[in-house]
């Protein structure tokens, strides 16, 4: 009996020691796991060796979040780093790790809390640029808890479904035919690009592309096709590890259409390709002539980790001579990373994905209009498109009717956690717009006869003449498709042609698109009444009986008595340029001065929309202005007036920080553009 006693005290004093040392074994498990990149492993055992440990090495649940980090389990990383959050000297910044983890799990309140925290504790050297950083983390909350549920209700998203989509990463969708989807998919261990068709709507398994070349080496995925059809970018890999879209070494390389086949591959120069940094996410469009190449790259001359840069070449040439990439700007390109790039040429805009703009989750989808350098402020898609997690890949299909998007979050049922990238469609509901405006025409008064025609402006720059109708009515209307440019023009008797181009991106009940149209007489002017008010005809001209002094005199208007109130406004005019550089007709109806005096244009647009958020939050700085440019049917969009230098270059500097980054100060004398100048 005592013998049985004492084995079984031994036992129990047995067990006892193993499990008051199993941490450290859970530990060096948990070490080898990570070190494998086996992360969902070794989050778990370090969570075990934690709880072993009493809850006391606090070591092992820092380690436990990196592993739920890398694995984008959102929360489970969060309830880990609450642990060590205020510990950012033994973990750097692990106060910042654990607010975006709370982002990204939806939680912003806590997140914006998180991160003010955060940002108060901490007295590093870079706290200014952190500063920065935690400003935009912080609207990006704003905008979650704001952002509607469904902030584009005509788009509906729904996931490719299971023979596509696995327990590994499926990314980077290429619409190939109507049916017909390109697309890569870490399956097997490996990146590579597969190839899937449609039948009666739903998609089939992945398969290799008929006669695309072997890549004997290396990770291969991301693929843009040429409008063309002739060539085919996509990126060569490294082969160690597993693939990751920010993390592994990719270069661009191209295949070339020879009958039915494709050649080998053939890798794009240093130029593109510069030893060491990587060059991804390509995508191409073609204009003209000129073949232009969007990718993602780390390499240096940028902004933050990965930026978008765009290459050219001639269409003509049968070689690989690519110009030497140019960075996107600042518009576009922010601290964070850039990535996937899709230049959409019928909208003219580039849907990109972002992690330094202020977005809702982690990476968001994000759109400007432009092209190569020249860009407007980008926009957040909103919802649907982004969610809290990741969201990146948008791309249109092939036929204009919807497309692709790639993201980890979870979707009702069919995807229950956020540790793999899965491939989803969205689809944009059947919308039109409305063109609806005025057309004034001698002294500004109303047009009842006139005639519209209405083009549609094709992707190849064509215009196919749709509408050709007759007015009576001073304002018209008409019915049309929406994500489509159009050219107006309005003839009317003895009044000389005018026209505007617009776009229908986006059309929401209740907003028509057009613009009012004052038509210049081709009759002789009417004779001015008599008047015995000291008035100014023309800017600067002989007969103008007031002059500025110089000295305190306010600033008088044009076409208007001396000293006017400040808000009066002028009527519609037609004038020029009169500085060496910019002697353009342009019409406006802001008020006119006499002297000089400034302006802060802010972009030229074709079709500009005064409810635009983006020019909201610019109207403390001044009144928002339009000058349209007669030669080419653009609208300068500019904040005035202002009567010193010193005012219009802090207006321009403010409007700079909020995302015109390509304001500029304009010089008006007597009324009449002077031109742009540096003060």
């Amino acid at each position: 009996m005592v013998k049985k006693i004492l084995i079984v005290l031994v036992g129990i004093f047995l067990v006892y020691s193993a499990d008051a040392q199993s941490w450290r074994k859970l530990k060096k498990d948990g070490d080898a796991a990570f070190e494998k990149g086996d992360f969902s492993s070794a989050a778990d055992l370090y969570d075990k060796a934690w709880q072993k440990s009493g809850n006391k090495k606090k070591e092992l649940i820092f380690k436990a979040g990196e592993a739920y980090y890398e694995t984008r389990n959102y929360r489970k990383a969060a309830e880990a780093y609450q642990n060590v959050k205020d510990e950012n000297d033994e973990y750097p910044l692990v106060g910042l790790k654990y607010a975006r983890m709370l982002k990204q799990d939806g939680q912003y309140d806590k997140a914006s809390k998180a991160f003010t925290e955060f940002r108060d504790a901490y007295t590093s050297a870079n706290k200014a640029i952190l500063a920065d950083i935690i400003a935009t983390e912080i609207e990006g909350c704003e905008l979650g808890k704001t952002l509607p549920a469904q902030a584009n209700p005509g788009v509906e998203i729904i996931t490719a479904g299971s023979s596509i989509n696995t327990s590994d990463n499926e990314f980077a969708p290429l619409s190939f035919a109507k049916d017909v989807l390109y697309f890569s998919s870490t399956m097997g261990g490996q990146a590579r690009i597969y190839r899937a068709s449609a039948s009666n709507g739903a998609w089939g398994k992945g398969g290799t592309p008929e006669n695309f070349p072997v890549i004997k080496n290396g990770q291969y995925c991301q693929g843009t096709l040429t409008p063309d059809g002739q060539r085919f970018y996509f990126t060569i890999c490294d082969a160690k590890g597993s693939f990751d879209n920010r993390k592994t070494r990719c270069e661009i390389y191209v295949i070339k259409r020879q009958a039915n086949n494709w050649n080998q591959p053939e890798r794009l120069s240093d130029l593109i390709n510069p030893k060491g940094v990587t060059a991804t996410n390509p995508h191409v469009v073609q204009k003209g002539d000129t073949e232009t190449l969007y990718f993602a790259s780390n390499r240096t001359g940028g902004r933050g980790g990965l930026d978008l840069w765009y290459a050219t070449r001639l269409i003509s040439a049968n070689n690989n001579d690519f110009s030497q990439p140019v960075n996107l700007g600042p518009v576009i390109n922010s601290p964070g990373d850039e990535m996937s790039p899709f230049f959409d040429a019928a909208e003219n805009r580039l849907f990109f994905a972002s992690n330094g703009h202020p977005g809702i989750g982690g990476f968001d989808i994000f759109s400007s209009r432009g092209e190569q350098i020249n860009w407007l402020p980008a926009e957040n898609a909103g919802t649907p498109f982004n969610s809290s997690a990741d969201d990146y890949y948008w791309a249109k299909n092939i036929v204009g009717e919807g497309g692709f998007l790639v993201s980890n979050r979870i979707f009702a049922g069919e995807k229950l956690s956020t540790k793999d990238d899965d491939i989803f469609e969205f689809r944009v509901k059947s919308r039109s717009a409305i063109l609806e405006a005025t057309v004034f025409g001698q002294d500004s008064e109303p047009l009842n006869n006139y005639v519209i025609t209405l083009y549609e402006i094709r992707n190849d720059g064509s215009e196919q003449l749709l509408v050709n109708r007759e007015f009576t009515t001073a304002k018209y209307n008409l019915e049309l498709l929406a994500n489509r440019q159009f050219r107006v023009e309005i003839t009317a008797p003895n009044y000389e042609t005018g026209s505007y181009n617009l776009f229908t991106d986006n059309p929401t009940p209740g907003q028509p698109f057009g613009q009012p149209m004052f038509l210049k007489s081709l009759l002789p002017p009417k004779a001015p009444p008599v008047t015995n008010d000291p008035v100014v005809n023309t800017p600067g001209g002989k007969n103008a009986p007031v002059k500025n002094n110089g000295k305190n005199n306010p600033p008088t208007k044009i076409n208007a008595p001396v000293n006017p109130q400040p808000t009066e406004a002028a009527g519609n005019y037609t004038s020029r340029g009169v500085g060496p550089t910019d002697k353009g007709e342009y019409s406006s109806t802001a008020p006119r001065y006499e002297g000089d005096y400034f302006k802060v244009q802010l972009v030229a647009l074709s079709n500009y929309n005064p409810n635009d958020p983006r020019f909201a939050k610019l109207k403390d700085l001044g009144e928002l202005q339009l000058e349209t440019i007669t030669a080419q049917n653009l609208n300068r969009v500019l904040v005035a007036t202002f009567f010193t230098a010193a005012e219009a270059k802090k207006a321009m500097n403010e409007a700079k920080k909020r995302g015109f980054v390509q304001s500029f100060i304009v010089k008006y004398q007597n009324g009449a553009r002077y031109g742009r100048v540096n003060l």
